[in-house]
């Protein structure tokens, strides 16, 4: 579940917002000058976003996960595979050359 809050109300509610999001797995984003700004998540749905592996329980559903975005790609048309690939390969290389730009 996702609350919104705004900054005074984050501030206020600092220790309340962190218990919810800590024991009760609530998702909290924090406006300020109703603009969205700052999303205050667990630290475990945090590692399951950096690590995609981490959402599963088991290497075989990670394995039964890729089967099933194979079966999606074989029903694709090849143009569409090409296409699907050119874009992960510009995001991985996004990625990587901003983590270069880190170390």
């Amino acid at each position: 579940m996702k609350s919104q809050v705004s900054m005074d109300e984050f501030r206020k509610n600092l220790s309340e917002i962190v218990a919810r999001v800590m024991y009760g797995d609530q998702t909290y984003l924090v406006k300020k000058h109703s603009r969205s700004g700052v999303v205050v998540i667990s630290e475990r749905e945090y590692e399951n976003l950096r690590d995609p592996r981490k959402r599963f329980d088991s290497k075989s559903d990670w394995n039964k996960f890729f089967k099933f975005t194979d079966k999606i790609r074989s029903a694709m048309s090849v143009k569409d595979q090409l296409r699907l690939e050119k874009i992960i390969n510009r995001e991985i290389k996004a990625i990587r050359s901003k983590k270069a730009i880190k170390d």
